[in-house]
């Protein structure tokens, strides 16, 4: 009787320790799938933070004389809306902003600056320009300049002929009035053909400024921005 007793006993004991070691696996493997999340989480975040972000534009009302007008580009308040677009990006996505001013102001008149653009675009020409940040410093660049006789003004071939964004993100932006994006994203990639150039946004720079913002919001939220 007493071996029957002390077999029960035994058996008891190990059944005891098999649901114990079983609930320790459990609890265990729970804990790791939490931590290894908890870190995958942490990662993509510290991933996100370190990318340096720049948005840079160009429009004709960027001038190294601060009054300076001209209206070859449509205004949005106090700003061109280049300007206006480039700060709602900055405000969106933090980082950097900087102006492409050129080193010989576009004149006041929409007409001359058309004649100007014209001038240039049929030479060829380099227009000079000076831009306070050196964007290869960065990780991501957004940029953005208004459509001019259906490509980007000239001055924008300036600055990618002295930049070298290669394993750079561009993201490129840019004011129309009727042409959209004029083929420019695609001139982008052949220009920076090492650079991850996304998806851009256009808009007709005459838009009102709820359709500009919301736009903006929706093609950042797209972005994952």
């Amino acid at each position: 009787m007493k071996r029957v007793i002390s077999i029960l006993i035994t058996t008891l004991f190990m059944l005891t320790l098999a649901s114990c070691s079983a609930q320790d696996n459990t609890t265990f493997s729970e804990t790791e799938e939490k931590t290894t999340t908890v870190q995958k989480t942490t990662k993509k975040a510290e991933n996100k933070s370190e990318n340096k972000i720049l948005t840079v534009y160009f429009s004709a009302g960027n001038s190294s004389n601060a009054d300076a007008v001209s209206s070859a580009t449509p205004k949005l308040g106090d700003k061109y809306v280049t300007e206006y677009i480039a700060t709602q990006i900055n405000d969106k996505v933090g980082g950097d902003i900087e102006p492409v001013v050129p080193e010989e102001d576009y004149p006041k008149d929409y007409n001359d600056t058309a004649d100007k653009a014209k001038d240039e675009n049929e030479k060829n020409a380099r227009p000079k320009f000076t831009l306070k940040t050196n964007p290869e410093d960065y990780d991501v660049i957004f940029i953005g300049y208004p459509i001019w006789w259906y490509e980007m003004p000239m001055i924008m071939d300036t600055f990618f002929d002295e930049y070298d964004f290669s394993e750079k993100t561009i993201i490129p932006f840019n004011t129309h009035e009727g042409s959209g994006d004029g083929g420019t994203y695609d001139d982008i990639k052949k220009l920076e053909p090492k650079a991850n150039v996304l998806d851009g946004f256009n808009i007709q720079g005459s838009s009102g400024k709820s359709e500009i913002d919301s736009g903006v919001k929706d093609w950042l939220n797209g972005l994952k921005f």
